[in-house]
């Protein structure tokens, strides 16, 4: 009875052609016997096949459960090691009515493509900053020397410069690997992300629509969900927003009350938006990104009835709120610095000193875009705290 080894690096970014792929080895006559998920290390052992369709799951409490549902249907364990699983049926992937969750799979991808973000912003953020504090010495007109000393332990530089630049290729593959990855767990149509495609619907000149932008909804959210709700009581229907959340198109219809709820969910949950979709709620728009999810939702009601609401715990209202306000804060406060840094020690000492119209145009250009931008960024920050504070203040 031989054996084959087979070393798959990066086989958890691609779980449907890993499935795949051990399924094909059991046609070919080889089982699954070993499975290594850190070391990416399968072992398959030549027996008869005995499984026509694969599953991989994820589990943060080692223990894979298998529910009655998926046994009567004909799951069963085939490797498990740590946090991974491997499962079979015998039947073929047409004929298999269950599925095997991926909630804590696309959890655990979503935290790997955050600390990748977070990788590559401090790098961005530390180019920035070096960049900002030589480029006022390039700008000057006052002439310099640039000395450069050979380090003593120049093949471990070279080794450390290499190693950082193997980690950013790994990272720029991650990123794009898993958002690809994401889309093809997902199981919802994607017709189903947006409530009404108006793009695929013959153009109806009888029907008078609109367009609006809404740009920054996101530092305010429960002030986007007044104003939908001041154009439905107007007698305007959102039919569609556009992707990137910003271009909301409407059509002329009937009076309607309808509350509208916007969530910051953090990450993606299938889980979540179905236990909406069955407590009557309309998914109007989410966002694409996984890691960082916003959803629009809707649901109409009855003159003379309660406003239903999404969501109706205050405490859980408080957190999500807190949760904006502290993602853009964090997002937007090195920016500030940074440029306050350069604004400050830098640009409107020279424009005091020289006089703003002696400077560089260069100069006069970031002396005045400067400020303009740290004041943008912070009135976004504070504008999610004031959302915070009135979603407290309720």
């Amino acid at each position: 009875m031989s054996e084959k080894s087979i070393w798959k690096p990066f086989w958890s970014f691609h779980i449907q052609n890993t499935e795949q792929w051990i399924g094909e080895m059991e046609k070919k006559g080889y089982t699954l016997t070993r499975f290594q998920p850190k070391l990416s290390h399968f072992t398959f052992t030549e027996e008869a096949p005995s499984h026509e369709t694969f599953a991989i799951s994820f589990d943060r409490s080692r223990q894979h459960p298998l529910p009655n549902a998926l046994k009567v249907d004909g799951w069963e364990v085939v490797n498990k090691h740590g946090k991974w699983a491997v499962y079979g049926n015998a039947r073929q992937k047409e004929e298999v009515k269950t599925s095997i969750v991926r909630d804590n799979l696309e959890a655990r991808n979503s935290k790997i493509v955050t600390f990748w973000w977070i990788f590559f912003i401090y790098i961005i953020f530390s180019i920035a900053l070096q960049a900002g504090l030589l480029l006022p010495v390039y700008l000057s007109g006052d002439s310099f020397t640039v000395t450069r000393i050979e380090s003593p332990m120049w093949f471990l530089t070279y080794i450390i410069f290499a190693g950082q630049f193997v980690v950013t290729l790994i990272g720029i593959y991650s990123l794009i690997t898993l958002q690809r990855e994401s889309k093809r767990l997902s199981e919802e149509d994607a017709q189903s992300q947006i409530l009404v495609h108006n793009e695929d619907k013959p153009t109806t000149l009888s029907v008078e629509r609109q367009n609006k932008f809404k740009f920054g909804w996101m530092y305010a959210p429960d002030k986007l969900e007044r104003w939908l709700e001041e154009k439905e009581q107007l007698g305007w229907h959102l039919t569609h927003i556009r992707k990137g959340g910003f271009k909301f198109q409407f059509e002329k219809s009937d009076t309607k009350l309808y509350a509208y709820s916007v969530l910051f969910e953090g990450r993606a949950d299938r889980n979540a938006h179905a236990f909406h979709g069955e407590a009557g709620w309309e998914r109007v728009y989410v966002s694409g990104m996984s890691w960082q999810q916003w959803s629009v939702w809707r649901q109409a009601y009855s003159e003379g009835k309660e406003k239903p609401e999404i969501n109706d715990d205050p405490e859980s209202k408080q957190r999500a709120a807190m949760r904006v306000a502290k993602i853009h804060t964090l997002m937007f406060a090195p920016i500030i610095f940074l440029f306050g840094f350069n604004f400050f020690s830098f640009m409107l000492p020279d424009a005091l000193e020289q006089g703003y119209f002696s400077i560089s145009g260069i100069e006069r250009f970031n002396t005045t875009v400067y400020p303009f931008i740290m004041f943008l960024f912070l009135i976004n920050i504070l504008r999610a705290w004031a959302y915070y504070f009135r979603v407290r203040g309720q």
